[in-house]
């Protein structure tokens, strides 16, 4: 047989620490979604894969170099079928990324089609790579 020994203050630190912990984290679930970024010379491309959305159903916005991508999977299950499981994404999303080089904010471009969303971020003049020239003597 096991005893534990509990005082008032090893209760009290034991709710104080399971109130913490249920306090550390928002209850709303955020999902992600997959995507990719490159750069070539002249732009960053984002792609991202939000299958089922269209152009309405999605937002994005730049504020202080950083791009925020978000939006909201409908829950489209009936309330009276029984699921034995359910994979499919419902619920908001988001995802953010930071650029730490110039960008030209005014000529961002978003497209949609069958789901894939493509944004084009041109790079700013100062942010593009430059050829130097070695001098012979």
């Amino acid at each position: 047989m096991t005893y534990y020994l509990s005082t008032p203050q090893i209760e009290a630190r034991k709710r104080f620490m399971r109130q913490m912990i249920e306090n550390s984290y928002d209850r709303e679930r955020v999902m992600s979604v997959p995507m990719d970024l490159y750069s070539t010379a002249e732009e960053y491309v984002l792609t991202a894969m939000l299958p089922g959305l269209t152009a309405e159903d999605v937002d994005i916005q730049f504020t202080k170099g950083v791009l925020t991508i978000s939006g909201e999977y409908a829950d489209k299950r009936a309330e009276n079928d029984e699921y034995y499981f359910s994979e499919l994404p419902v619920g908001k999303f988001s995802r953010a990324i930071e650029f730490s080089e110039p960008v030209k904010h005014d000529k961002i471009d978003a497209a949609m089609k069958q789901g894939l969303l493509t944004i084009r971020i041109p790079k700013a003049e100062e942010a593009k790579p430059k050829a130097i020239k070695i001098k012979a003597e």
